[in-house]
């Protein structure tokens, strides 16, 4: 679905500005979703955002708030300047898929309430796992917790878009294997 861009980031100021930027065009947003818009289009390497993110938070760029074991991510005076002023430092064709696949981040989000779907992989070409957990939409208590094999990120990507399709069905599919129909 997304392309990958020919062009990596791989200066630290220039990753900096990179997240400062994301966090003003898409508002807040979890430490999750950060990291799945920053690694799915493949602008940085994982360890090189995690290093920025930090030094970001020490140097009041971005903002954190832990809530219910998750972190909330916000733009601070000094990063929204940072962005505005040096945005352009980010190639542009970057900046475009960072925010239209951000922009799917943020829908996809309102189906987390009951399914949260993560993709696990080590290497570009390598195998994937898609760590999938369902939760009960009333209390946010976790019902299941799947980790299943893809032979690669493509495949994975496409069992992802298939559980977030009919999450109440599949669940209750599973559930029936092993639970009889009169429970369901």
């Amino acid at each position: 679905m997304y392309e990958s861009p020919k062009i990596t980031i791989d200066e630290k100021l220039t990753i900096q500005i990179y997240l400062c930027f994301i966090l003003e065009q898409l508002g807040e947003l979890t430490e999750d979703q950060l990291s799945d818009i920053v690694t799915e289009i493949d602008a940085v390497s994982g360890l090189e955002f995690f290093e920025a993110l930090s030094v970001s938070v020490e140097k009041e760029l971005i903002g954190v708030k832990e809530e219910k074991n998750v972190k909330r991510l916000s733009l601070l005076p000094q990063g929204l300047t940072m962005s505005k002023e040096f945005f352009h430092r980010i190639p542009l064709s970057i900046r475009e898929k960072t925010i239209e696949y951000g922009q799917y981040v943020l829908k996809m989000a309102d189906l987390e309430r009951s399914i949260i779907c993560r993709i696990e992989r080590n290497g570009v070409g390598e195998p994937c796992y898609l760590r999938v957990r369902f939760l009960n939409e009333i209390n946010g208590d976790e019902l299941m917790n799947l980790k299943i094999y893809a032979p690669d990120y493509e495949q994975a990507k496409l069992m992802r878009e298939r559980f977030y399709e009919k999450p109440s069905d599949i669940v209750t599919k599973i559930m029936k294997m092993f639970i009889k129909d009169s429970y369901l």
